[in-house]
């Protein structure tokens, strides 16, 4: 049988499968310059006949105030857009539009007949937002009459304003008049019965405590305050006199009290003399000499002089209290009599005063009435003479000079551009439904393409180096991970992988049939292997901690941790990938084979469904299993009920280091 073998051509790796080799005939280049020329000249003529053939249309407006300017020294009044949105309906209004035509029936530059739809379909009114401005527009094809008509309906509107101001002025005027006349008849009214009402009622001051009868209940309870204060001054006296007494003390009255002082006095003297005597002498002796004998007499006679001193002071102090304590009582009492007699009295007169100062509100209400009356009027008479209206002109219409639309510079632009892509969309749509059938894509690898069929790009594949292959087979297993496809690896063939492979390979197959994946091996460093509690943990996305492999245990307290760069740095992605590749390729085994770093994850996980271990608890393991694996997994699981993962065996069977 005759070997098939491929077309292989080596090409730049720039140039892209399936281009053409050589340029296209000339005949080609015309047949598609004439496609294009023609559609853009059909298209071109067509729309700018159309940009051309519009009329131009100008506009002219002027400007108006819907409030009168205010004076220099004075603020400027609010945005008052409901008054902005009256003035444009009294300007659009139907007696505004005829008269804005009998106006214009005069006017000797105005030749053309307008109907009150041709002006109202011209005219319009634009409020400037957020302003008491106002435009009044008119649009038309004859930038004469434009003006002529603005300024018209501007005078029309003016003096339509005029009128009503006028009119409402001195109707407002002779209204405040009568008014005016009304409050003045009632305010005298109200001032006589207020006098009357006075009179009637002796209130003879318009402060509520000057009048006699309040004054007289205020002075009656600031009496019988006083009175109660000096009856519990008393009332307090009494009762110390009478402790006093109780407690043996000397209560005299001020007058007796120097007396009573020098009486102690001269009776404590004679008794110290006595008792100096005593020491010296005997009483048989003192009462045998004249001049001692008498002391002893002496101080008898000042003691029974104290005592009735102090008897006597003590019944005149107690009486004299007694009685100022009895008189403060009659007089609280006799004040409190007063009082009460005088309370009627004082309720009678402040009813009568609340109905006064009723009336004197009435009054001023009236008289404040008749105040703003009188200011309506001289505002009216003032600021409103009906010479001038509530809006000012700030800008009349002028002769526009160039159109407001169509811009004809610009849509003649867009008309050459739109002509430009018609002419470009027609070539397209002619070689789209002229083309021929292309010859058939190549697969791309590096620069080498590949021509024939599937078996002989196959062929070719694997005679390619390891690189090439690895990258072919990444590209190929992909989409069938992604659908859900699971790779188991033989055990004699993860034996020989591991006969190949040095201390660092071996980590590597040790920590892949551990569960991990690549991108937690280059998170790893020596700090997460805790040898003394035999876990490895895991960083990442996914962190957990999982038992650590005997294998790997073995060769880490040998050897250390390996899988890092000459200076020391952890190895990336792509140094694990090349290292696995190494691997693969010293073993004398291929890619092609379905030999991966995720084949090798999945043999392990194949490895802990085959024992019956949970599904749901492959995560704690493995991390992150997506749902399209754990339901292929499941065709691994065996019959009857499935076991935690403490109950299986959760170390892959390897050739010990």
């Amino acid at each position: 049988m005759r070997n098939h073998f491929p077309q292989i051509e080596v090409t730049p790796p720039l140039h892209r499968a399936g281009q053409p080799l050589s340029d296209p005939p000339s005949w080609l280049k015309s047949k598609r310059m004439l496609i294009f020329l023609i559609a853009f000249v059909v298209t071109a003529v067509i729309s700018m006949s159309y940009v051309l053939g519009r009329s131009s249309i100008y506009r002219s407006h002027a400007t108006l105030l819907t409030m009168a300017k205010t004076a220099i020294d004075q603020r400027s009044v609010d945005v008052d857009l409901q008054h902005v949105a009256i003035q444009k309906q009294l300007l659009l209004g139907a007696d505004m539009l005829a008269e804005i035509i009998k106006t214009l029936q005069s006017h000797p530059e105005v030749k053309t007949q307008l109907t009150a739809s041709d002006i109202r379909s011209m005219l319009d009114v634009r409020p400037v937002a957020e302003t008491n401005l106002v435009e009044i527009v008119a649009e038309g094809p004859d930038p004469k009459i434009l003006p002529i008509l603005v300024n018209t309906w501007l005078d029309v509107y003016l003096k339509g304003r005029e009128n009503e101001i006028a009119q409402a002025t001195g109707d407002t005027t002779q209204r405040i008049q009568t008014e005016i006349s009304g409050l003045t008849e009632k305010i005298n009214q109200k001032r006589i019965e207020i006098e009357l009402f006075r009179e009637n009622n002796h209130i003879v001051s318009t402060g509520r405590e000057e009048n006699e009868a309040l004054a007289r209940l205020k002075g009656l309870n600031d009496s019988l305050n006083k009175a109660i204060e000096e009856e519990v001054k008393a009332k307090a006296r009494l009762d110390s006199i009478k402790k006093s007494i109780a407690k043996g003390q000397a209560v005299v009255p001020k007058e007796d009290t120097q007396k009573l002082a020098m009486l102690e006095k001269r009776a404590q003297e004679l008794k110290e003399e006595l008792a100096d005597l005593d020491r010296r002498y005997t009483r048989e002796y003192m009462a045998l000499t004249p001049a001692l004998k008498v002391i002893p007499e002496k101080i008898a006679t000042l003691q029974t002089e104290i005592d009735q001193l102090r008897s006597a002071g003590q019944r005149i102090v107690l009486s004299e209290a007694e009685q100022e304590y009895a008189a403060t009582l009659q007089t609280t009492q006799a004040i409190r009599d007063q009082l009460e007699a005088h309370k009627k009295k004082a309720a009678d007169f402040t009813a009568r005063f609340t109905e006064h100062e009723a009336l004197k509100t009435d009054l001023e209400g009236l008289e404040q009435r008749l105040r703003e009356a009188q200011e309506r009027l001289i505002q009216i008479e003032t600021k409103y003479g009906g010479k001038f209206p509530q809006v000012d002109v700030v800008e009349r219409a002028t002769t526009p000079l160039h159109p407001i639309w169509p811009d004809y510079s610009r849509d003649s632009l867009i008309a050459l551009i739109g002509s430009l892509i018609m002419g470009l969309i027609a070539v397209w749509v002619v070689e789209f439904l002229t083309r021929k059938e292309k010859a058939k894509l190549a697969i791309n690898l590096s620069g080498v393409h590949i021509y024939g069929g599937e078996e002989s790009a196959r062929e070719v594949v694997n005679q390619l180096p390891m690189t090439q292959q690895r990258t072919l087979a990444q590209q190929s297993v992909q989409p069938a991970l992604i659908g859900g496809v699971i790779q188991e690896i033989a055990p004699q063939k993860i034996h020989l992988l591991f006969q190949a492979g040095n201390n660092k390979e071996q980590q590597l197959m040790a920590l892949l049939l551990s569960g991990l994946t690549l991108d937690e091996i280059a998170a790893l460093d020596p700090q997460c292997f805790d040898l003394e509690n035999n876990q490895l943990s895991i960083l990442g996305k996914y962190p957990r901690k999982v038992p650590l492999h005997p294998a790997l245990r073995r060769s880490v307290e040998t050897s250390g941790y390996n899988l890092s760069g000459a200076s020391g740095q952890a190895l990336n992605l792509d140094d694990l990938a090349v290292l696995l590749t190494c691997t693969i390729v010293d073993a004398g085994l291929t890619a092609a084979e379905g030999i991966s770093a995720g084949a090798l994850r999945q043999t392990y996980l194949i490895y802990l469904v085959r024992q019956g271990m949970r599904l749901s608890d492959l995560a704690q393991i493995v991390g992150h299993i997506t749902p399209a694996e754990l339901s292929t997994l499941s065709q691994f699981a065996p019959l009857g009920s499935k076991l935690a993962a403490s109950a299986v065996n959760l170390f892959y069977p390897l050739e010990a280091f």
